[in-house]
């Protein structure tokens, strides 16, 4: 969805087909084309479809006591809703001591979780150094062959089909919900994967609001709907329910505790700032304005805001400690900002923004090896260590260095005065390459980097462009947009086969990984690759030669090698020999 973030991001948006060709059809579960018509009113054309028919139980099963206390037998019961139930059962129970009670709540929350989805979506990413030929089965009915560097092989219980269904279900009742929303004439503040922001007063009304589709003293806003809609609108998920009515009542649709006072139980106004999918924060307001974040009343700590995004960088004031209150502290900056509110400064801007990783595959093991030369067993690097992560300012790279192959590491100091001091190296340099950091230099030079202070990660996130959205106008989000968005249209050009999105995942959300073929496993299929069927032939027209390295920046002698299949291209020059064949086209 964007050249800045450079990594695959999954989103609900209107999906065109570029030709009527059954070959452009892609494959889609059931639940998801329900969604689509519920949304957009339009059928999909169904080129092919298949179902799935079990056939009975395996006949190996046998009941299981899980934790020796709670007794699952898998051939007359639903074994995740008996878990679900009996950990609901589990909080009203006295029978055991409070410690155990809590153990197996926690046992029963992650069996729950991980084994209802995550197994049936086990692939296990292979890191290695040599590419090896693997078959893969794809859209079409015939599988092909490739070569790839980190294959993936399938987790014992893996089943991508049952996968799909599972996440397309959840995504289908999120579309129930959101058609219920929008049938009053509402919208909401933020989603995910299970839940939703209702914008919502006590009796409703207008909310001035750019790009909405009402108008109020002239200026465009959008609907608020009334509490009693939205709690009917949960009470009419109640049909939904799929369990043990006496054990869990109610619907399946709960309106969150903290939309109520801890006290006084009684409904009480929340307020949103919204930067992007993940971006978000929930604040109360006092009589005078003043905005104060959200508190978990249960807990009392302050987790009724975001961290993606932050939740990798250490302590900017003590990075030794756990403590998480400086993004609070962001947050609140952020917020009254919104409100046209005074701020105060942060205190720790100009410090180099570092995070601390675990040393956790082989090439990330391989940069040490020099570093590590010499050095006694118990004073080198090892696996599973922490080290430090240092982010580099856009234009800040040392003067050489391609930016989408260099990432900054270093052993773990846990002293902040110490980092501008102490050499740095390039985990993409195979001779382990050092270099300084400085988080106030103008620009990086042959020896240093210019890494991104806390000021330059803060002022990135609160203007942090939700990509997968247009603004009020119809045009992609920027840095400046506000209002009411809405769903990109997208147009497939072509396919595009990866592994496993989340292999490596906090460090591309972090972007700490700026070369997405370190983390995600591309398969190319020869029928489908772009870079075979539409890109090549064009860049081998004749004449062309000359035009595309004047125009691209790219050596003669590094086009006539992607020119006769001697290399690919990476990723930065896959992107300027495609922007330079579109402005040719034009």
């Amino acid at each position: 969805y964007s050249q800045e973030s450079n990594d695959y991001q999954v989103a609900i948006n209107h999906l065109h087909a570029t030709s009527d060709d059954p070959k452009d059809g892609l494959w889609y579960a059931l639940p998801d084309l329900v969604a689509s018509v519920l949304l957009t009113g339009r059928v999909p054309a169904v080129v092919e479809a298949f179902r799935i028919v079990p056939k009975g139980p395996l006949p190996g099963l046998a009941p299981i006591r899980l934790r020796g206390t709670v007794t699952v037998d898998p051939r007359r019961q639903d074994f995740f809703r008996t878990v679900i139930e009996e950990r609901k059962r589990l909080a009203a129970s006295r029978e055991l001591p409070r410690e155990e009670r809590a153990r197996l709540d926690r046992a029963l929350k992650v069996l729950a979780n991980a084994t209802s989805y995550g197994i049936f979506a086990e692939m296990l990413r292979q890191e290695g150094s040599n590419p090896v030929a693997v078959t893969c089965h794809g859209i079409d009915p015939k599988p092909f062959m490739c070569n790839v560097k980190n294959p993936e092989e399938p987790g014992e219980y893996c089943f991508p089909p049952l996968a799909s269904l599972i996440t397309s279900a959840a995504r289908l009742m999120l579309a129930l919900l959101e058609r219920c929303v929008t049938d009053l004439g509402g919208t909401y503040a933020m989603e995910d994967t299970d839940s939703m922001a209702i914008v919502a007063t006590k009796a409703g009304g207008l909310i001035e609001c750019p790009g909405g589709t009402y108008s109020k003293d002239g200026n465009r806003a959008i609907k608020a709907l009334g509490w009693e809609e939205v709690t009917s609108i949960a009470s009419h998920f109640a049909q939904l329910n799929p369990y043990d009515r006496t054990i869990i009542p109610g619907s399946v649709l709960k309106i969150e505790d903290d939309s109520f006072h801890p006290g006084t139980k009684r409904q009480r106004q929340l307020w949103c700032v919204a930067i992007s999918a993940k971006r978000y924060a929930l604040f109360l307001r006092a009589p005078n304005g003043e905005p104060s974040l959200l508190r978990d009343s249960v807990n009392n700590k302050d987790d009724r805001y975001s961290e993606h995004g932050l939740g990798h960088l250490l302590n900017p004031t003590d990075p030794e400690s756990d403590d998480r209150s400086w993004i609070a502290q962001a947050w609140d900056v952020i917020v009254r900002r919104s409100l046209g509110l005074s701020t105060k400064p942060f205190g720790f801007e100009t410090r180099p923004a570092v995070g601390r990783i675990t040393v956790s595959s082989p090439a990330v093991m391989k940069a040490f090896k020099t570093l590590n030369a010499g050095k006694p067993y118990a004073k080198q690097v090892k696996p599973f260590n922490f080290i430090l992560s240092c982010h580099v300012r856009p234009l800040g790279h040392p003067i050489g260095v391609d930016p989408e192959q260099f990432h900054l590491i270093a052993p773990y100091e846990k002293d902040p005065r110490h980092w501008e001091k102490m050499d740095w190296i390039d985990q993409y340099s195979k001779a382990g390459k050092r270099y300084r950091i400085s988080a106030t230099a103008p620009r990086g030079s042959r020896t240093l980097a210019r890494a991104k202070s806390f000021g330059d990660v803060l002022r990135e996130y609160e203007y942090h462009p939700e990509a997968k959205c247009t603004d009020s106008t119809g045009k992609p989000c920027g840095r400046q947009s506000v209002g009411l968005l809405g769903r990109s249209h997208v147009s497939i050009d072509s396919s595009v086969y990866i592994g496993k999105e989340s292999n490596r995942l906090e460090e591309v959300a972090e972007q700490t990984l700026t070369d997405p073929t370190a983390a995600y496993t591309v398969y190319s299929d020869p029928q489908r690759d772009e870079w075979e069927t539409k890109i090549l032939p064009r860049l081998k027209a004749p004449g062309i030669l000359r035009e595309a390295c004047e125009e691209t920046g790219i050596s003669r002698a590094q086009m006539q090698r992607y020119r006769n299949k001697n290399a690919r291209p990476h990723a930065e020059h896959l992107r300027a020999i495609k922007l330079f064949l579109a402005r040719r086209r034009n």
